[in-house]
């Protein structure tokens, strides 16, 4: 390899590298240097999971300010005498070196020794203590959520998969319904406050029921959403709030604090609206089962007019009959009426839900070549006096989004 390097070296003008190369040279350096080769590195453990099915132990170790992976070979974890956990504040003793393949640099661990319980877990366990004590979790306090809304909030991150899956799954099982999307941070420093506003916007444009959601992630992923103002306002809404922020192995405070919690953006959808099916099913079965006691009444009174009819007590029987005859053609005719008139209300609205649902889908008016403009705040861009000098725009086209950029020109 070092020859291979040393030709390298004398053409590296007219040389044109590959991508393994490069990692390659790199790798060299590292693990050339004696610098890199016995180092000691201390920070708070995260995305611990143990020994894979080799026996190796893949981890990263991180402080407040950044993050470094970490591997653990087979052979040097049987010297490892305790159990580690995420938020464990650790010493290591390891060499830095670089995975050619992946372009990636990380530590080789030899030995892991414990400095005590990690920063964002301890902080993160001390304000649930002081947010219990103050009644924040109280399951008094949670409101319900709506049967059959009309209007979602959804703060989620722009262009997520989470997005994603609560526009396709909620369309899917609830057509009628109108979705408003609130785009926002949801990582990083910044991210607790623009949470905020867009939870403030969201309460106040009348939603039936809002669903804050992120697609999981690690501990670190989601400490914008253990921010203690945050909760503090999560916990003045006026709108019940679904939280689908982490799974179930890295739950938020929000998760918590929120009125119902889902691990996932798929089991938000499934809980904010009814299953459109399952509903037409209902009424189905609800018709049948009108039609069913309709039919035991009748029934009932043709064998009572069967019993007067062969009673050899009764005198005038034909008259009788043709009494309880006609009594049974009123009740036929009555009962008639009400199920036309029933199933005439059902059918008009189920029609006026249909209509709804084409009427208020904004994608049926793509189909006829129209499109969307939303600025970079996802609002609608409906006149030119919205427009700004210059802005950052989504088209919206019937089959996928694309970015763009609109220049206001003056006429």
């Amino acid at each position: 390899m070092n020859n291979y390097n040393e030709e390298i070296n004398k053409n590296i003008k007219e040389h044109t590298f590959s991508v393994f190369e490069i990692n390659s040279l790199i790798k060299e350096i590292f693990d050339s240097s004696s610098i890199f080769k016995s180092l000691k590195v201390k920070g708070e453990i995260s995305n611990w999971k143990g020994k894979n099915i080799s026996g190796h132990i893949y981890f990263s170790l991180k402080d407040d300010k950044s993050t470094i992976k970490c591997v653990m070979f087979k052979y040097d974890t049987f010297s490892l005498k305790e159990n580690f956990k995420d938020g464990d504040e650790v010493i290591l003793n390891c060499s830095l070196s670089v995975y050619a393949q992946g372009g990636t640099y990380q530590l080789i661990v030899k030995d892991i020794k414990r400095e005590g319980e990690g920063d964002i877990l301890l902080k993160r366990q001390e304000l649930i203590e002081k947010l219990a004590k103050e009644g924040f979790f109280d399951e008094s306090k949670k409101k319900k959520l709506p049967l059959f809304p009309y209007k979602i909030g959804i703060i989620v991150g722009q262009n997520s998969a989470a997005s994603k899956d609560l526009e396709t799954n909620i369309i899917r099982r609830w057509p009628l319904v109108e979705i408003n999307f609130y785009y926002s941070l949801v990582q990083g420093k910044e991210a607790p406050k623009d949470l905020i506003n867009n939870l403030k916007k969201a309460d106040n444009d009348h939603n039936d029921v809002l669903i804050i959601a992120r697609g999981g992630g690690s501990i670190e992923d989601l400490t914008a959403f253990d921010d203690e103002e945050l909760i503090r306002y999560i916990a003045t809404l006026k709108t019940p709030l679904i939280s689908a922020v982490g799974h179930e192995i890295n739950r938020s405070i929000t998760d918590f604090i929120a009125d119902k919690y889902v691990s996932t953006p798929t089991g938000a959808a499934e809980i904010v609206v009814p299953n459109k099916e399952e509903i037409l099913l209902d009424l189905s079965q609800n018709k049948e089962y009108i039609d069913k006691i309709i039919h035991n009444y009748i029934d009932k009174y043709n064998h009572k007019l069967e019993i007067l009819k062969n009673s050899k007590c009764l005198t005038s029987l034909d008259k009788i009959y043709d009494a309880y005859y006609e009594k049974i053609d009123k009740y036929m005719i009555t009962i008639n009426n009400l199920i036309k008139n029933k199933i005439s209300e059902i059918e008009n609205r189920l029609n006026k839900y249909k209509i709804i649902s084409e009427s208020t889908n904004p994608f049926n008016i793509l189909n006829k070549g129209y499109c969307i403009i939303k600025n970079e705040n996802g609002d609608i861009i409906y006149e030119s006096k919205l427009l700004k000098e210059e802005v950052d725009a989504q088209i919206v086209f019937k089959d996928k989004s694309v970015l763009t950029k609109i220049i206001k020109k003056e006429e």
